[in-house]
């Protein structure tokens, strides 16, 4: 997979629009033989048509139906290269998506995500942009200054030669430009993933560097990310500024060479009035197409960057495949639906799990506690296949996990996540991600999760707008969300990752005799109390990656040191 993959299915129009581009330049160049020969043989003394009106009239028709030929090739060629780009554009953006979505959480963590959210903006609008300039210019330009090239020397030798050298000189600029820029673009690209990755730590450590008067600081990392890339900007533009005025000039002075060779020409060079505004006409598109061709050269110098950009994206391997087993057996209670057989997981040679062992029955309540950095989150990470073990094996059903289909795993999980995952728009949106859930169902799932009261205080009840991240509402309000959303699509398993930590204890035992409510639910409650998992089927107790202990909680508190020490600082103590 590449940047351009996507482009395979709109190559018939990549390669029809430059071909259209051919017939509009020989329009344009057959018009500047039309009018050399109607001004010679109409308006010149002795003219073979010398003041024919009627002759006239039908060059000047011939003159307009060749102009309107082309100009409607133009505009076919406009508007395929419009089309395609955009099409193409929008291809791109789904299969750089669909990457990242197959990615695993740490891959996009080294990548780096304010990167890939450029690989989405501004690479991608670089590459489709490169795609349409390519379409529109990079046959016309050429051909245009090759063609008028060639009529140079078929009007006059000595003009045309004082056209090459002009020429020359111009491609020599031009060659000039795309051999030092293209590096500065991908310079330039590399500084503003910096300059989106401190605006996003901003963002998101707005609070933290609040409190600790930070700002100034935080201003100063900033302000030299923003130097360095004006500086890499200036740069690029300093280059850029010599294309225009050195090609300007190289054309007028060729142009002054033409009129000079023009004054001598009615007794040395046979150089007419007629040809001399043709060869004026000829260096005025030469110098329009060059123009044309440098802007084409900085846009093709952009999205080549971008595109090798985007191509290294692509090279990152897709570490979770999917398997081929296209339907799972429905299990009754008591069926184990995962077993887990001494597995183990590392993180840059670090080991996060340690020989495993866990067994989750089809109905069965399971809890999971443990101290900060003790695993529980990168087990949970292995119910969904988000990460595949190093050792050891995850079954699934009866079957390795890796042998399912990612979809058929991932649909019939529900999970609360500690970092949770509101959206940008109403409440009920939020709650039904497009599922289509009645608004009884829903009720019912706010009821459930005590979210129901607090959702119809406001006045336009589920239709509230809620901020990107749910950042105008509570952690608690967050929370009692997130649960209702995964209680509306639980199917299989309901996995609650540290899901009532901003709740009271309260409303957390509300939500939780809910939730327990029924008996052939499949639970994994993950949480760092012990009010929260005691009332659990099972529990293991992860620490430092191993699970030091297991059992229900009155087997706990005589077999588990752990789990001992933690019941007596939460519970006793209170």
């Amino acid at each position: 997979m590449t940047a351009f993959t996507p482009l395979k299915k709109y190559r018939l129009g990549v390669v029809l629009a430059p071909a259209f581009k051919l017939v509009e330049c020989l329009c344009e160049l057959g018009v500047t033989f039309l009018v050399r020969n109607i001004i010679d043989s109409v308006f010149t003394e002795g003219g073979s048509n010398y003041r024919d009106i009627g002759y006239a009239l039908m060059m000047a028709a011939w003159i307009l139906g060749v102009a309107v030929i082309g100009f409607s090739f133009t505009m076919i060629t406009q508007y395929m290269a419009a089309r395609t780009s955009s099409n193409y554009g929008y291809d791109l953006k789904l299969a750089i998506f669909a990457h990242l979505n197959r990615l695993s959480p740490k891959q996009i963590d080294d990548f780096g995500q304010a990167k890939a959210l450029n690989l989405l903006g501004s690479d991608t609008y670089a590459v489709q942009n490169g795609i349409q300039m390519f379409m529109r210019l990079l046959v016309r330009a050429p051909f245009l200054v090759v063609g008028s090239l060639v009529a140079g020397f078929i009007i006059n030798v000595y003009a045309g030669i004082v056209l090459a050298i002009g020429l020359i000189c111009c491609a020599l600029v031009l060659f000039i430009f795309m051999k030092k820029v293209p590096s500065h673009y991908q310079n330039l690209q590399g500084e503003l993933d910096s300059i989106a990755t401190s605006g996003n730590d901003l963002i998101r450590g707005v609070r933290v560097i609040h409190g600790f008067s930070k700002e100034e600081r935080e201003e100063a990392k900033f302000a030299a990310r923003a130097d360095s890339y004006a500086k890499e900007a200036r740069i690029i533009w300093r280059i850029s500024s010599f294309i225009n005025p050195l090609t300007f000039a190289f054309l007028n002075l060729a142009l002054i060479g033409v009129l000079i060779l023009g004054s001598f020409g009615f007794s040395y060079s046979q150089l007419s009035v007629g040809s001399i505004v043709a060869l004026v006409s000829l260096l005025t598109q030469s110098l329009t197409a060059l123009l044309q061709f440098s802007r084409l050269a900085s846009n093709l110098s952009k999205g080549l960057a971008s595109k090798k950009r985007i191509d290294a994206f692509f090279q990152i391997p897709v570490l979770i495949d999917d398997g081929d087993l296209e339907e799972e057996k429905k299990l009754s209670i008591g069926e184990k639906l995962y077993d887990f057989k001494d597995v183990s997981l590392s993180f840059g040679g670090e080991a996060v799990l340690s020989k495993v062992n866990v067994s989750i029955a089809k109905g069965e309540h399971i809890g999971i506690i443990g101290g900060t950095g003790s695993g529980k989150s990168v087990f949970l990470s292995l119910l969904g296949r988000y990460n595949d073990v190093d050792s050891g094996e995850v079954i699934y059903k009866g079957h390795d996990i890796k042998n399912s289909k990612l979809e058929n795993i991932r649909t019939h999980i529900a999970m609360v996540s500690q970092k949770g995952g509101l959206f940008s728009g109403t409440i009920k949106d939020n709650l039904d991600l497009g599922k289509g859930f009645s608004e009884e169902e829903i009720i019912s799932a706010l009821k459930k999760a005590e979210a129901y009261d607090f959702v119809f205080a406001y006045e336009d009840k589920m239709e509230h707008m809620l901020a990107e991240m749910g950042s105008n509402l509570s952690g608690g309000q967050r929370q009692r969300l997130l649960i209702a959303r995964a209680l509306l699509h639980y199917d299989e398993l309901l996995v609650l990752d540290d899901a009532t930590s901003a709740l009271d204890y309260v409303t957390e035992a509300k939500i939780r005799k809910e939730i327990f409510a029924k008996k052939e639910s499949t639970i994994v409650l993950v949480s760092q109390r012990v009010t929260s998992v005691m009332g659990c089927d099972r529990i293991y107790v992860f620490d430092n990656g191993k699970i030091v202990g297991e059992g229900k909680h009155d087997d706990l508190l005589k077999t588990c040191p752990v789990y001992i020490e933690t019941y007596a600082a939460q519970v006793k103590q209170q």
